[in-house]
């Protein structure tokens, strides 16, 4: 077994990146290692943004966040927030270009967010061990006892950066749980989060492909669980885009839940009647174009046929203009973890530190980003969450 580090960090995420680099400013070369079981940090990082990078959002705020069992999240947004952020990463040497709210690099590659950190990691020579899986952690006295698959090694603090259960292709399977768990950490049940929703696709047959921006909402009985406004991508076996994203981890472990869309929000019923009693009066339109020239095409001909109408009767334009602002599409599931961007849940928030992001149940342990049960809206909301909760934890120890 080498040397006793000053802090091993468990993860070369994100939030381990960022967490590694800042304490490679205060601890002595080489006494600060990331251990990562993948074959090389970052992996994750690489697919933010849909490849562009989308590191954070200027309209950031503790709304923006969830969880199961109750996260304060706002000592750690407040603390390291946006402008924190930007600064962080100007120092590294990145310039940063603002889109629709969302932050990117200038560059629009997030492989830029990877290369600086890097470059910054190895200037300082902070070492990374990949291909090394974490099987087990161990208190011994003043100092912690890693096991991996390459092998042993001691540190004083542990920082768990492991992920949590989604996109298992970049090593975040789960398993990483039970390292907090032998602690004494409990973990909420676990949802995928940030993913594409399954339905029922007879209402849809022909939309593959085509985008709306709409008001989704998720329904379950009476009940709304969730809504959003945002872009809608129909494909082959439901939904993707921004809104389903934002409601996907409400629809997952619920029975008889569907989904309700409303093509034009920013339009009521009432108007809708009126322009499609004119279009009516003009006699050459039939059913299936009433809604030509109001919404897509295709979008507005599988609407009218979901309610079966032929005519432009004042009956059936009510009809039509109902199911335009409340199509209903039953959920089946999503496509699941390995297919989320991001976990819902994780351990509970309650058992860390909310300031430093160090256990209350085992000092010198260290728990940040997506392994806490604390999850953001899509639009670069998680990678902010890393930062800051790494940046905590990092000037605290």
């Amino acid at each position: 077994m080498s040397k006793v580090l000053e802090v091993a960090v468990i993860g070369g995420g994100f939030s381990g990146l960022i967490a590694a680099e800042r304490l490679s400013q205060k601890f002595p070369t080489g006494s600060v290692k990331i251990i990562e079981r993948g074959a090389r940090v970052g992996r994750k990082i690489l697919a933010t943004g849909n490849g562009r990078g989308n590191v954070s959002n200027i309209l950031l705020s503790e709304s923006n966040y969830h969880s199961l069992a109750g996260a304060d999240v706002s000592y750690a947004l407040q603390k390291y927030g946006n402008k924190s952020l930007i600064e962080y990463f100007s120092s590294l040497g990145m310039d940063i270009t603002v889109e629709g709210g969302r932050i990117y690099p200038s560059s629009y590659q997030a492989s830029s967010l990877l290369d600086l950190l890097r470059m910054k990691l190895e200037y300082k020579s902070v070492e990374e061990i990949t291909d090394a899986e974490c099987v087990d952690i161990s208190g011994d006295g003043d100092k912690f006892i890693i096991k991996t698959t390459c092998g042993n090694f001691a540190a004083k603090r542990v920082v768990l950066a492991c992920g949590g259960k989604a996109q298992k292709q970049y090593g975040s399977d789960g398993t990483a749980y039970r390292l907090a768990e032998k602690f004494g950490h409990s973990v909420t049940k676990l949802y995928p989060s940030i993913v594409q929703i399954k339905t029922d696709t007879d209402k849809i047959k022909g939309l593959k492909g085509l985008k709306q921006k709409v008001k989704l909402k998720a329904i379950s009985g009476v009940e709304v669980l969730a809504e959003s406004e945002g872009d809608l991508l129909f494909t082959e076996y439901g939904v993707s885009g921004n809104a389903a994203f934002f409601i996907s981890s409400y629809v997952t472990d619920k029975k008889d839940c569907c989904l309700s869309v409303d093509f034009l929000p920013e339009k009521d019923e009432k108007h809708l009647v009126e322009i499609l009693r004119s279009k009516a009066k003009l006699g050459y339109i039939g059913a299936d174009d009433m809604f030509t020239g109001i919404i897509n095409k295709q979008i507005g001909r599988a609407i009218v046929k979901s309610v079966n109408t032929e005519d432009l009767s004042d009956k059936s334009i009510k009809r039509a203009v109902a199911a335009l602002k409340d199509f209903r599409l039953e959920v089946l599931g999503t496509l699941g973890f390995d297919y989320a961007q991001v976990t819902r849940g994780g351990i509970c928030f309650s058992e860390i530190d909310e300031r430093t992001f160090e256990s209350k149940l085992q000092s010198d342990l260290y728990i940040v980003g997506e392994m806490l049960d604390v999850d953001g809206d899509c639009g670069g909301y998680n990678l902010q969450w890393a930062f800051s909760s790494a940046m905590c934890c990092a000037e605290a120890i």
